[in-house]
């Protein structure tokens, strides 16, 4: 009996050692695959309200077996899609787009994972790549007619161009405007009809009174905001004389540095004319390419630029060119087109640009003169503060998202996250109290950083401030400005003090619950007490201004004063610039100082003179002029321009004295990814 209840147990032991039917029961796991790289995707964009879309992915190691396979994921807002996916070979996939994820323009991420979903192992994820959904470029491409003889009655103009019916993502009404710029004036026309690729428009007969050029672009306005969301490109229309014209070359005079560029355009009856270009002095004064594309010689001097109609040799024009000592040349160009973002110089020496459009950010290396790609970051953002902390790593704090909340505008942000360096990642940190764009952020002389004022809803403004505990990750409240403040500044004074001055208050220039509005007086935030004190009064309002800290101690104050001044009243003859001292909290001016632009960059060089780079005119078009002030005389002279008109920009100082250059929007209203350095 026991001889057969021990072979028994040997059978039910090999039975179940084997599986029934003599297969294993357990499921064996495939070998650890390969990592995937994708080294390509195409298309690389779509248009918002595209259909389903089909992804090619080229690269190495993709795999297709039942239980381990690759299989591609969109990332997009923090949210993670997987799509479904067609093995073709180890190096191609194909992968398909749902149309619900192109709805809206973003930049997503796409990436493999590969292995086995149900498996035991982790699965690998690859590199990812950008994918952009993008609204088709808001741009003109032609007009008719493209001039008229001075004296003519009333004409109908029509522009032609694509996404001509732009509209804003708010529930608000889109305006279209079409202007007109001529003599430094400008003059909006009666607009009588609006699609997606034409507009038409009437000139009145007083434009065309008298013969010149004008500028012709398309801007679109939300209800509520004081400046166009979207610009145009820039047209060019002709009054003529009737009797042929003149010779036109654009610009007549500039500025630039040794090996800095400059395109010229020759213009006959206002429309760009083929022309032989030669440069006076010879190969001494520089070199010209038949395009009219200029390049500074290394030395300096005084040269001229003429150009001859390839048609009529009777007409032609010249223009004069300054070479000084200084001046912008063309560096590489950042991965993606960036205006709103910051710009952050690290103790190594490199520069972190992070958001301004999209959910990427790069690192400039000043060694070769090249970007790369790092992170991404957490949240894709623009008008957000970079703060260097002292351990090197960088706080970034609010600003806008990347997408519509309900009200139609942007989303305030009061997130935050960390840049390490070190490792080229990023990492969320606690929130903010407050949700708020264009707001200041200052590190203290204790490591703390000081968030002060900003927009926090799509009009309103806040006088609250709070601090960020780097040891601990977290902000508190801390004392409340004296008065709402954007568009402000925030500067570390040798006392630890921080002065906060200009900016514009309330919700509207017209609040009656806010005067005055756009505070005249400046206000000192104690970290002591937390506490922020009434300071001196400037003599004027500025908004959007530079303050910086020179080496006395004293906080030069430049620009940002508008063209509507304050509700309350305006103190006669303002001072275009301005000094506080610091030493006795008086502000005085600067005689002589004036600066014309806004919107520029104001940089502190090693010299102690201080760069003023870019921004717009008058008109409030982007320019390339740059000049150098001297607060030790109160002097302000030209140096080399930048090779590319740019508004919204940034302007870091780099370690060896040079000056980076990125971004911002250029003269045909588009971001740009542009860089320069200034030498």
């Amino acid at each position: 009996m026991l001889r057969f209840l021990s072979i028994a147990l040997v059978v039910l032991l090999a039975m179940a050692a084997s599986g029934c039917g003599g297969g294993s029961s357990a499921k064996v796991q495939p070998p650890p695959p390969t990592v995937p790289t994708i080294s390509a995707i195409t298309p690389t964009s779509a248009v918002p309200g595209s259909a389903d879309l089909k992804l090619t992915l080229m690269g190495s190691n993709f795999l297709g077996a039942p239980h381990n396979f690759s299989q591609a994921v969109w990332v997009a807002s923090g949210n993670a899609t997987l799509l479904m996916t067609t093995f073709v070979s180890s190096t191609q996939l194909t992968a398909v787009v749902p149309a619900a994820l192109l709805t809206g323009p973003t930049t997503a991420q796409v990436l493999l994972e590969t292995g086995d979903p149900m498996g035991d192992i982790p699965l690998l994820k690859s590199n990812s790549v950008s994918f952009k959904v993008n609204s088709p470029p808001f741009s003109i491409t032609s007009i008719l007619p493209t001039s008229a003889t001075a004296g003519s009655p009333d004409l109908t103009l029509t522009i032609a161009g694509s996404n001509l019916d732009l509209r804003h993502a708010g529930t608000h009404q889109t305006n279209t405007d079409v202007v007109w710029f001529a003599n430094g004036s400008l003059a909006q026309l009666f607009l009588i009809a609006v699609s997606s690729t034409t507009i038409t428009a009437k000139v009145p007969a007083a434009l065309l009174a008298t013969p010149g050029y004008a500028g012709i672009h398309v801007e679109k306005w939300y209800f509520a905001d004081d400046t166009p969301f979207a610009v145009s490109n820039i047209l060019t229309f002709t009054v003529t004389s009737g009797g042929g014209g003149a010779a036109i070359i654009s610009p007549s005079t500039e500025t630039l540095g040794p090996r800095g560029t400059r395109q010229f355009v020759f213009m006959t009856e206002g429309s760009d004319a083929n022309a032989n270009w030669v440069v006076g002095e010879g190969a001494v004064g520089g070199i010209i390419t038949s395009t009219g594309l200029y390049t500074a010689p290394s030395g300096i001097g005084t040269f001229h630029v003429t150009a001859t109609s390839a048609t009529d040799p009777s007409k032609s024009a010249t223009a004069t060119v300054s070479v000084v000592d200084s001046g912008f040349t063309p560096t590489a160009s950042m991965h993606s087109a960036r205006t709103g973002h910051t710009a952050t110089l690290l103790k190594d020496g490199r520069v972190l640009i992070v958001g301004g459009g999209d959910g990427t950010a790069e690192l400039f290396d000043p060694a070769n003169g090249t970007f790369s790609e790092t992170g991404p970051p957490v949240t894709g953002r623009l008008n957000a503060t970079a703060t260097l902390l002292s351990d090197g790593r960088v706080l970034i704090a609010g600003g806008l998202g990347l997408t519509a909340g309900a009200d139609g505008f942007l989303l305030r942000l009061d997130n935050a996250e960390i840049f390490d360096p070190a490792t080229g990642t990023f990492r969320a940190t606690g929130n903010m109290i407050q949700a708020r764009q264009r707001h200041t952020a200052t590190r203290l002389s204790n490591d703390r950083v000081l968030i002060a004022g900003g927009y926090f809803d799509a009009i309103c403004i806040t006088a609250s401030a709070e601090l960020f505990d780097p040891a601990t990750g977290t902000f508190s409240p801390t004392g409340t400005m004296l008065t709402e403040r954007v568009f402000h500044t925030a500067t570390l004074l040798k006392s630890g003090e921080v002065l906060m001055a200009g900016g514009s208050n309330g919700c509207a220039p017209d609040a009656a619950d806010d005067p005055p509005w756009d505070p005249l007086f400046v206000e000192l935030y104690e970290p002591g007490s937390g506490n922020f004190q009434a300071g001196s009064e400037m003599s004027t309002t500025r908004i959007g201004h530079a303050a910086i800290l020179l080496g006395n101690g004293k906080v030069l104050m430049l620009g940002g004063i508008p063209a509507v001044q304050n509700l309350h009243e305006q103190p006669p003859n303002p001072s275009y610039a301005e000094e506080y001292d610091s030493a006795t909290g008086d502000i005085s001016p600067v005689p002589g100082l004036s600066i014309a632009q806004a919107k520029y960059t104001a940089t502190l060089l090693t010299s102690g003179k201080v760069l003023i780079a870019g921004g717009v005119d008058e008109q409030g078009h982007p320019i390339s002029e740059a000049g150098l002030v001297d607060p030790a005389s109160a002097s302000f002279t030209a140096t080399g321009g930048l090779v590319t008109a740019r508004a919204g920009h940034t302007a870091t100082l780099l370690n060896d004295g040079r000056v980076l250059v990125t971004g911002g929007t250029d003269s045909n209203g588009n971001a740009t990814a542009t860089a320069e350095l200034y030498n």
